[in-house]
Parts: structure tokens; sequence; C-alpha cells
């Protein structure tokens, strides 16, 4: 039933026999496997293209940016609508909250520029006291259409 170590190390024959069959083996396994991944490849191909278009055909048409729901067959319309309507609504208050955030930025920052702004300084670099100054010196008021006529008339006399 068991080998003496002596018949194993007198016989040189068959332990040089026994590496090469395993390594025979071993090529040969590692030929068909490779044949046959070389030989599926074209057919697995077709059909992953195959799989791939179909599914592109299969989707639903967008229209918009909105999500397109396929309806399975654990769901029904109303739902996918109920979803579709609640998503809606989110973004149009996202973008009401966004719309009311900028408002506010700016009023804060037109309140604090105004705080900051002496309107006495400024009327002392410009020389104006009030607004009456302003429109009283105008000098575009008193123009009527028959100095107009007369400018015109002016332009032809030279």
């Amino acid at each position: 039933m068991a080998i003496n170590q002596e018949d194993r190390n007198t016989d040189p024959i068959s332990s040089g026999s026994l590496k090469s069959s395993v390594v025979l083996d071993f090529l040969g396994c590692s030929y068909r496997a490779t044949v046959r991944l070389i030989k599926g490849l074209p057919s697995r191909f077709v059909a992953f293209v195959k799989r791939k278009v179909k599914e592109y055909r299969n989707r639903p048409k967008r229209t918009d940016i909105s999500r397109v729901y396929v309806v399975v067959g654990y769901t029904t319309k109303k739902r996918v609508d109920e979803k579709f309507n609640a998503e809606r609504r989110m973004m149009i208050i996202r973008r009401g909250l966004l719309v009311l955030i900028f408002l506010l930025v700016i009023f804060i920052t037109v309140d604090r520029f105004t705080g900051v702004i002496n309107y006495g300084e400024l009327s002392q670099i410009f020389g104006i006291d009030s607004l009456d100054e302003v429109v009283e010196n105008d000098p575009f008021a008193d123009r009527t259409t028959e100095s107009t006529s007369g400018i015109a008339t002016e332009g032809t006399q030279s």
C-alpha cells in the first residue's frame, strides 16, 4: 500500500514523467480555455451590441430635462404621476428659495453700503445742497418749440 522511501528514490523515470505529465496537462488545459475564450469573443461582442441597441430603442422618448419613468409591473401610472409632480414642486420651491436668498443678499448689501455713505460729504464734494438747486439750474427746462425752430433756421441762414 505505501511506497517506501527507497522506492521513490530508486525510480527516477516515474518522477520525471509525473512532472512532465502535470506540465502537459496544465498547458493543454490553458490551451483549451484560451481557444474557447477566443471563439466566444465575437458572439459575446455581437450579443452585447444587440443588447445595448435594444435598450436604446426601448427607452422612452424625452422631451425635457425631467426624469422619465418606465412603468414596471409593480407600480401604477397614478403613482408615477404623483412622484413626477412632487419632484416638479421641489424644483419650483428650490428655484424660489434661490431667488429669495439672492434678493436678501442684494438687500443686505444695499443696506450696508447706504449706511456707510455720508451724504453730507457728498453734497460738499459736488456742491449740491438740495435737489431743488439741481432742478432750478436745469438748462433744458425752459426750452420751447419756438426756440428749437429758431435753431433750425439759423443753420439755413448761413
